[in-house]
């Protein structure tokens, strides 16, 4: 990895450089499941990708936040900093989603564990990065809580002041999309992707030709790794709000489709 993209140098809430003309790799939402990222970083790394962007949400809800957080933060790596990565820096009540005792447990169990170093490293990171014709953002240009998917209006889109490539996540839906003047592309989820397939998502970007309609090309991958471990440690370590985390990495489905016995173990 290159080290323009040292994550130590990001304090402000935005920041500008260069990127690579080789195949840089974006990633998002990998919510504390390091197994789910060691896989993609292995597959990245095969893929030939010598750049790293990550799109925040490293941590929260799942069961491995130290090691997630020590494994990205020792990357030469760009990371921005998502509304979870918020919730854990700025402290109890940041969350809009507080009032969910179970989830609100779980930000504290995270916060807890993270300490006080780990939480100023997410509070440092910037919440958005300008890089040769793209923007990072976590969700949105304007917002770290609206994300950017298939149904979002064209003209939803077309009203952000940014011009050319969004790279994205929040959703957990990969998605790469062409509307006029933007390209858009949304990582999905590593730690546990919602879109009905678990294995966990990630693009891999290349500069597309000279007189290509789009300036990268995109490809979405999928990597497939051990569930069982990250479920394991979800149990082992007691992790509050388990029950729909492990419905989501096991069924890659929203949590208004958990049945009633999953909600109630």
């Amino acid at each position: 990895m290159n080290d323009y993209l040292r994550v130590g140098s990001a304090g402000a809430t935005s920041m500008t450089g260069d990127l690579t003309d080789g195949k840089v790799g974006v990633l998002s939402d990998v919510h504390g499941n390091v197994h789910a990222l060691e896989a993609v970083l292995r597959d990245a790394r095969d893929q030939g990708c010598d750049a790293l962007v990550v799109a925040g949400d490293l941590a929260a809800y799942g069961p491995a936040p130290v090691e997630t957080v020590d494994l990205l933060a020792g990357l030469d790596a760009l990371i921005v900093r998502g509304n979870t990565d918020r919730y854990l820096a700025e402290g109890e009540g940041s969350s809009p989603r507080g009032r969910d005792p179970d989830r609100a447990a779980s930000l504290s169990w995270t916060r807890e564990l993270l300490g006080e170093e780990r939480l100023r490293f997410l509070g440092r990171l910037p919440t958005s990065a300008s890089l040769d014709g793209c923007l990072v953002v976590h969700a949105s240009p304007e917002d770290d809580e609206r994300g950017i998917g298939p149904d979002t209006p064209d003209e939803e889109i077309q009203a952000h002041a940014w011009q050319g490539s969004i790279l994205c996540g929040h959703t957990h839906r990969p998605l790469h999309r062409h509307v006029p003047g933007r390209q858009i592309v949304n990582a999905g989820s590593v730690g546990w992707p919602l879109d009905g397939d678990p294995r966990p998502s990630y693009a891999v970007l290349e500069r597309a030709p000279d007189g290509h309609e789009l300036p990268w090309r995109v490809s979405l991958r999928r990597v497939d790794y051990d569930r069982s471990r990250a479920l394991a440690e979800l149990e082992r370590r007691r992790v509050p709000w388990r029950h729909v985390v492990r419905h989501y990495i096991e069924t890659a489905t929203w949590r208004s489709q958990m049945s009633e016995v999953g909600r109630s173990s």
